[in-house]
């Protein structure tokens, strides 16, 4: 009887072990083509497509993150009618399986964006191994120089601003990197500009022994308004764009309002705008407070004056900012924004009534108020002045 017991344990098993599935069609990391950044670019008719894909065994392999030699990046430039045309040459000379969720970052040239660019993007968002969550960025350089720049310590390029600019970002905040999501959302938002980073490179600062080493910056960023670029502003235009983004961590501002020569480091703002009607115009006053540290100081001064003339330097720049942007029609802050969602109505009948890209103009900030509270001064305590 026990032996009857066993036989039918053994057969169960047995079938219960035929419906496991095998590894046999398993693909090892070495055995695929892995796709990291995708650039779009237009030329003579056709967009141009640019990949850029990395040994994933070898990044793998190193433990340290670094190597004796520079990490080898394949890049590849097809084009055709459509984008996903363009991206199906890719398979013609790729020799094997091609994987696309790894797309950390996605470049698209200037003049793409010169047009409504959200239906040109409609084939990266469809296909369904393409995350959205990509950084984005434009750029009006050379994409293939762009997606061959090297990391430093021969590091892998997934170490770049491309790849991972929120680490950059954090330590001085400029403009604030966006995602896929974010930046598609943003499109389509009523009467808001986003503003997008620009991808450049920087031949000036770095130099390894006698050779100078090219390295990934951002130059500036692109104003974007009703899914077309409305203007580009530098990075210098762009003083004020980070203390009216939240995302802002930490950003050192340069006093030198009434003789004082100062380094302070702010971080954090907290940001009300305040919308009002006079003649049926809108009208902004914006409230800024910011928190800081002190990060060198020249001469004596006392907290309270120090705090005063960061607070004067920073509207200034916030107004600088504002009217850069309005040379080029942009709405550097999306304040028409704040009037759709305020009154909607309002906002249709000046868009309506509006012969520009946007109903707000040099006259549409009244007025800019920013208070600085300096909670750390260093070793060397400044006095108060009350």
């Amino acid at each position: 009887m026990h032996a009857y017991r066993y036989v039918f344990k053994l057969i169960a098993v047995c079938f219960l072990i035929l419906p496991l599935t095998g590894c046999w069609d398993i693909k090892e990391v070495q055995d695929m083509n892995y796709v990291t950044a995708i650039g779009i670019d237009y030329e003579d008719g056709q967009y141009v497509v640019y990949t850029q894909m990395l040994d994933f065994t070898k990044v793998a392999k190193t433990e340290t993150g670094k190597s004796d030699k520079p990490a080898q990046v394949w890049v590849s430039k097809t084009k055709g009618k459509t984008i996903n045309w363009a991206v199906d040459q890719v398979y013609n000379s790729s020799q094997r399986r091609t994987v696309w969720s790894h797309i950390s970052s996605i470049v698209i040239i200037d003049k793409v964006m010169q047009s409504a660019v959200l239906p040109k993007l409609d084939s990266i968002g469809r296909y369904q191994e393409v995350r959205m969550t990509p950084w984005v960025f434009g750029t009006s350089h050379s994409i293939e120089e762009l997606f061959n720049a090297q990391a430093f310590f021969n590091m892998s390029p997934l170490f770049t601003i491309l790849h991972e600019p929120i680490d950059q970002f954090n330590q001085r905040s400029v403009i604030a990197p966006i995602r896929y999501f974010d930046f598609l959302a943003d499109l389509t938002e009523p009467g808001y500009t986003g503003m997008l980073p620009s991808l450049s490179i920087d031949t000036e600062t770095w130099s390894t022994g006698d050779k100078r080493d090219p390295k990934m910056s951002i130059n500036g960023g692109y104003c974007l308004y009703d899914e077309k670029i409305n203007g580009f502003l530098a990075v210098k235009d762009l003083d004020g764009l980070r203390w009216m983004q939240k995302e802002t961590k930490r950003s050192p501002l340069l006093v030198t309002d009434g003789g004082i020569q100062s380094v302070v480091a702010l971080s954090t703002p907290k940001i009300r705008t305040k919308l009002s009607f006079v003649q049926g115009e809108p009208k902004f006053h914006i409230h800024v407070k910011l928190h800081g540290n002190v990060v060198e100081v020249s001469e004596d001064v006392s907290k309270t004056e120090l705090e005063k003339s960061a607070a004067n330097v920073v509207k200034e720049e916030i107004l600088a900012t504002f009217y850069k942007g309005m040379d080029t029609q942009s709405d550097v802050y999306s304040l028409e924004h704040l009037v759709f969602k305020q009154n909607p109505a309002a906002w249709k009948r000046l868009k309506q009534a509006s012969g520009m890209s946007t109903i707000i103009n040099k006259q549409s900030l009244e007025s800019v108020m920013v208070d600085v509270h300096l909670e750390h001064t260093g070793m060397k305590l400044l006095p108060r002045k009350d």
